[in-house]
């Protein structure tokens, strides 16, 4: 791990994949950093901008495009990430400015965004995936088992969501971003991201 520089560790991937699991662990190592949570900056962006793209999820952006195909799901969802691309920037050069260390996690994370902070910062980032589907959905069920709405919801979305996960992985290569499969025992992850961190 670098010393002296302040710790950004990211880490983001589709619904149910251990993001908020993983980020409160990783408090325990890092007592003094901010958790930031993309999810409670994205209310924000809807209590502010009535634009469409806010009415929709990341897997189903490509809805407003019209056909499911992964040219659409991969737009859409671009178009939404980019969306909050000023939030995400002023937190992390809050990060800078103040010197705090900070654990984000959420789907809002865009690799080449936080690789312009590289030089002031220690970045790390992981995109986590569940490689086995019936781990997956087995996951979702866990998380929606008070949500019987979003439940639902994400069953219909699943093909979706599988797709975009595909695709973040397909980004995460060519980003040299470590990739992370949660479908094995959450301790082991833990200690994998542990000594991953630069």
């Amino acid at each position: 791990m670098i010393k002296n520089k302040i710790q950004i560790i990211g880490l983001y991937g589709v619904v149910a994949t251990g993001k908020s699991t993983l980020s409160h662990h990783l408090l325990d190592s890092f007592r003094e950093a901010d958790l930031v949570v993309t999810d409670n900056l994205l209310a924000i962006k809807r209590m502010q901008d009535s634009s469409p793209v806010w009415r929709h999820s990341s897997y189903n952006q490509w809805e407003r495009f019209g056909d499911p195909n992964r040219d659409n799901l991969w737009k859409g969802f671009l178009e939404y990430r980019n969306g909050m691309e000023e939030f995400m920037a002023c937190v992390l050069s809050r990060a800078k400015e103040q010197r705090v260390d900070m654990i984000f996690e959420g789907i809002h994370i865009d690799p080449a965004l936080f690789s312009r902070y590289e030089t002031d910062l220690a970045v790390n980032l992981f995109l986590l995936v569940i490689g086995d589907p019936r781990i997956h959905e087995e996951r979702i069920r866990e998380k929606c088992s008070y949500r019987p709405t979003l439940l639902r919801r994400l069953e219909e979305y699943f093909v979706r969501i599988r797709a975009l996960q595909d695709l973040l992985i397909g980004e995460a290569k060519s980003q040299k971003v470590q990739v992370v499969d949660t479908g094995d025992n959450i301790e082991n992850c833990l200690h994998g991201i542990r000594e991953k961190l630069r």
